[in-house]
Formats: C-alpha cells, structure tokens, sequence
C-alpha cells in the first residue's frame, strides 16, 4: 500500500493541464453550444491553420508504419500526422479529446452530433480516442452533489441515446473518462466527500454502459490529493486514493488512470523541483487503487516541459534536454514497474505548449527545437521498446 508523502508546494499542481480547461470551458461551450463549431475549434483555433512543416528525424520513433492521415478532416488526426512526420513511423494508437456535459435535451442533441463526427473520424483512422469528460456544462461547472442526487441523469441518457442514433458502435466510443481528477480543487465539490467521487461516477457510466454496454470507461485521478476547500493549494498529500475508488460499481471501469506532472519554482524563488516520477508519479498510488477497483490495466497522464513562466523572464525557468530526458525516462520507468506488477500500462504524453495562456508552460516537443525534439523521439522509443502503450495530447494551433 502506497503511503503518503510531504505535501506538495501550494502551486504545483495550478498547472496541472486540465486548469485552464476548467476555468474556460464554460465560456467556450456556452459560446459554442449555438454556432457550427466544434467546442474546442473555438477555444484554440482548431483547423484555423495549415499543418507545421516538420522535418522528419534521423531515426524512426516506432518500428511501425505511420498511420495513413493524409485526407482526414479532423484536427485531432492532423495533430497526431504531424508528429508521425516528426518521427517518420507511427506515434500512438490512442488520442486524448475532451467535452463537457449536457444540461438540456437540446444541447445533449447537439454535443453529441459534434462528438460523433470525432469519433468517426477515430473509427476510419484506426485510433482510440480517450474521451475526457469534464464536468461542466454552459451553466458553469457542475454541483457534484447535485449530480449525485439524479439531476442530470436524462440529459446524460439522451447524449448517448443520440450517439447511438448518429450509428455509433461500442467500439467506436474509444475510452470515456467522466470527472477527471476529482481530487483537485478546481472543481465544484465543495459539498462533496470522497466517497461521493463513486457516487457520480456509477450514474455517468451506468447511462454510458446502459446504451454502449461493450464501451470503455476509465477514471482518472490526480497523484496529489486536496482537501475540497484548499484553494491555496498548500496542503496536497500523495495519500491513498482507495477513498474515491472504494464505492464504484464493480465492472463499470475497465482501467484506472493516474495523472501527475513534474514543477519548478520560478527562478527567483529557489532551485528545488519535483522531478522525480516516483514522487510525482508513484506507480504504487496506482496499483492499490486498480487492485480495489479489480482492473488488470492502468494508464499515466503525464508529460515533461520545456520552459516555465514564460510570460516573465525574471522568473522564466528553461530546461534542458538532458534533463527533461531524464524526467521523462522517469515516467517510462514508473511505468514498467506497473508492467512488472502484472498490470497493462499505457501513459498518455502531455505535449502542448502553453506559454501564451495563464499556465505559462511549454510543454510542447514540436516547437521547441531539435535537441527537444530528439527528447520525444527517445521518450516515444524507450515505450515502444519496453512493450508500453502509447497515448498523445496536442491541438492544432
């Protein structure tokens, strides 16, 4: 059983990828509910540009041929073409997307007329989508205790019943992954107990698995845990996750997903950092939680960046690749001792680059020179050679 650690610095996980989401995908959906537009063309421009010329490495990053991409309208798919340009073979299998929830019939009609478009698009490329479900709808962020009394149990049913109307099969939903890191503080569970993380869950996926009963359901949680009112961020524990984990129905989720990210203080406040994948990354954290839950597969959301606090050059941090190698070799390594306890493992690499919105982080391999490049090659490689499933989040800008 994993044990818990010191906590974390009050600001590590405020950058955690899903905050900026959080924060402006009520805006987004709001905005976008009513125009032809898919929800995250509007929030980071998807489609808005001609793929990046990219020049292809010296070596390939997979031994597979890439994926044929070349006619496909998604933006998804145009993302993951270009780092199969990058790598000059095949990337990844799987590709991380996000929605919202619905709060009317209406807009449980519409989000999923937008969603099976993607998933379709998945289905002809031969590439699973990991289906991130953010509970948020154009009202704001969802009342988890509202949830768990029923509230919203129609409006999910009529989204699936409209997924399968558009001719969705279970195999085409990929893997939906409802509330992700519930035990951040970013969301509205300020009335909510850890326990109550099982509650929601069962709803949502008894209606997914009601309609698609062959789909995939995952969780996904963060290594680092809060207390529903530490908006300072001061006080995270990597504490047993069994709390969130223990009421969830038997059979309802196929894996557990883990999720945990290197950080730095900017550069006038110190040197000391987390990059070490045993603490920010415990693969022990993973495994007790996917032994409660009875799942033989477990899946990392993580990533390794580049620069930190990019819009200040006084506290900009910039990481070389020697080192954001040996981070990301790390996670690989956190994920073969998951291999080794008998478990399927995949980890999904975190690669946007998002200096330009408040989180102020590079994560990106594409733009951020050769020498990092070659980092994503070697990481893409190290997976590869080790038999770890590979996954991939990036947009189109």
């Amino acid at each position: 059983m994993a044990t818990a650690k010191k906590p974390k610095n009050r600001f590590i996980f405020r950058y955690s990828f899903y905050f900026l989401a959080a924060m402006a995908i009520g805006v987004s959906v709001a905005f976008t509910q009513f125009v032809n537009l898919k929800q995250f063309d509007w929030k980071f421009g998807l489609g808005s540009k001609a793929p990046t010329a990219i020049q292809t490495l010296s070596s390939q990053c997979q031994p597979e041929a890439p994926i044929n991409l070349t006619n496909t309208g998604s933006p998804y798919l145009q993302k993951l073409d270009q780092y199969q340009q990058l790598c000059g073979s095949r990337v990844a299998n799987k590709f991380m997307i996000f929605t919202s929830m619905p709060n009317s019939t209406l807009t449980a009609q519409k989000l999923a007329d937008r969603m099976a478009v993607d998933l379709k698009s998945f289905a002809e490329a031969g590439v699973t989508p990991v289906v991130i479900v953010e509970p948020t709808t154009d009202w704001g962020l969802i009342d988890f205790t509202e949830f768990g009394t029923g509230f919203y149990d129609q409006w999910i049913k009529d989204y699936f019943a409209q997924l399968k109307k558009q001719g969705l099969t279970d195999e085409q939903m990929g893997i939906w992954v409802p509330f992700p890191e519930a035990n951040l503080p970013y969301w509205n569970r300020k009335n909510a107990t850890p326990s109550d993380f099982a509650g929601i869950v069962n709803r949502y996926l008894t209606s997914y698995k009601s309609v698609f009963p062959k789909a995939k359901a995952s969780i996904l949680l963060n290594s680092a845990t809060y207390e529903s009112d530490d908006f300072d961020w001061a006080r995270g524990e990597y504490s047993s996750l069994l709390p969130y984990v223990s009421g969830i129905t038997p059979g309802l989720v196929d894996s557990f997903g883990l999720q945990g990210f290197p950080w730095t203080p900017a550069k006038d406040q110190g040197s000391n950092g987390i990059f070490d994948a045993r603490e920010f990354l415990n693969h022990e954290l993973a495994i007790e939680a996917a032994k409660k839950l009875g799942v033989k597969e477990i899946w990392y959301n993580s990533g390794t960046f580049v620069r930190k606090y990019t819009q200040d050059e006084q506290k900009m941090v910039t990481i070389t690749a020697e080192k954001r190698k040996d981070t990301g070799y790390g996670i690989v390594n956190e994920a073969m001792r998951t291999r080794d306890a008998g478990f399927a493992v995949w980890v999904n690499i975190f690669a946007e680059d998002k200096s330009a919105v408040a989180e102020a982080t590079d994560w990106s391999y594409l733009g951020a020179g050769r020498d990092h490049q070659q980092v994503f090659h070697d990481i893409l490689a190290r997976l590869t050679q080790e038999k770890i499933g590979v996954s991939l989040y990036d947009v189109k800008k």
